[in-house]
């Protein structure tokens, strides 16, 4: 999600439960600075797609 600051990594379970990435040492929403970054986040934690949404402009890529 594209926020002021930056982007947020946000997940969606079985449950239609949205859980938001957080920092590791406060109860935060993690933020980056690039779409890219947040990308990469997102492989090393095992996702294969990312569904970016800017307003009313979605779309999925292979990460």
């Amino acid at each position: 999600m594209s926020m002021a600051k930056g982007w947020t990594l946000k997940f969606i379970t079985k449950q239609s439960e949205t859980l938001t990435l957080n920092l590791q040492r406060s109860k935060g929403e993690r933020e980056f600075k690039s779409l890219d970054g947040a990308a990469a986040v997102a492989r090393r934690i095992g996702f294969e797609w990312l569904n970016v949404q800017i307003g009313d402009l979605e779309w999925q890529e292979k990460v």
